[in-house]
């Protein structure tokens, strides 16, 4: 390249630089002049209030949010426009009313408001001279775990006690008047097929249904099943009649009835017919009928599937 073009080459070069530095020299000075101006912006406000007593709650229709009108140059709005202020308030200073709720009087509190805005600036105006507080008890309160399942067994396994949550109840928390209409919490499915051997897993408990002020402990139990082979029993069991009047002699026909359930080999051998009571109601015998409907009154807690072989007994009236 010839002395000339090189000359000419930096020369712009040096010319674009010098257009860059005003450029950006003017902006500044522009930016600075602009932010140097007041001026008046309206402004929203999360409120928070802090010390709340340990067996209150702050109810949803308390006042948490207020508008505010602010002047004062750019360099002090600039923080509030970037992010959403929040301002403290304390319960313990706070007025409680004759109805038992509290109020912040804040008509004249500017300058209160300003050091909680850590604004130097003004405020203009307050979008209102009081905030009402609404304090709920906040009642905590046990209820049982409801299990949902589908569980399906190879053909000849079962388990005695089923499924066993531990624990088998919660803790929820929240607004008494919300509490107080929870009785039970569900688990998530639990779904199994050809199950012959012990299994445990952890549930969740499903809080999407509960309202969202409502606090759980825990949020998840342990579910555990006990699994055993079993096999199919049954008994003669006698039947046992019962409210008749008096002076009348009935006869039924037969007078035993067989009871047929599934039970785990290892308690095979410790059921038997004294376990089991079958009765015969005949205040609930059906007119111009000679059946007595035959009902299962009593049996161990260890056997499933259970079911009597007749469902009703003959009987006959001697006098």
């Amino acid at each position: 390249m010839s002395k000339n073009k090189l000359s000419r080459f930096s020369l712009k070069r040096n010319n674009v630089k010098t257009f860059l530095f005003f450029l950006a020299f003017t902006s500044v000075l522009w930016l600075f002049i602009q932010f140097s101006k007041n001026y008046t912006q309206e402004v929203e406000c999360d409120v928070l209030y802090v010390n709340v007593p340990q067996d209150r709650i702050l109810d949803e229709d308390s006042d948490q949010t207020i508008r505010l009108t602010l002047n004062g140059n750019g360099f002090r709005l600039i923080n509030h426009s970037w992010s959403r202020p929040r301002l403290e308030f304390d319960i313990a200073n706070a007025t409680e009313s004759k109805g038992g709720d509290f109020y912040f009087d804040i008509s004249n509190a500017n300058q209160s408001l300003k050091d909680k805005l850590n604004f130097k600036g003004r405020v203009l105006s307050v979008q209102k001279d009081t905030l009402m507080v609404k304090l709920d008890i906040n009642l905590e309160k046990k209820i049982p775990i409801r299990l949902l399942k589908e569980i399906q067994y190879v053909p000849g396994y079962g388990s005695d006690e089923g499924v066993v949550l531990s624990p088998d109840s919660i803790v929820i928390s929240g607004p008494k008047r919300i509490v107080d209409t929870i009785n039970y919490v569900v688990t998530q499915n639990l779904k199994l097929e050809a199950l012959n051997t012990d299994y445990k897993t952890s549930l969740s408990i499903k809080i999407d249904s509960l309202p969202t002020r409502v606090k759980v402990i825990p949020k998840e139990v342990e579910a555990s099943i006990t699994v055993s082979k079993f096999t199919e029993g049954s008994q003669e069991v006698p039947i046992t009649l019962i409210n008749i009047p008096e002076g009348k002699e009935i006869k039924i026909f037969p007078k035993e009835v067989k009871v047929v359930y599934r039970v785990g080999l290892d308690k095979y051998n410790e059921i038997n017919q004294r376990d089991f009571k079958v009765i015969a109601d005949y205040n609930k015998v059906a007119d111009e009928s000679s059946f007595l409907i035959l009902e299962l009154n009593d049996m161990p807690s260890s056997i499933h599937d259970v079911r009597l072989q007749d469902k009703q007994v003959q009987f006959v009236i001697l006098n």
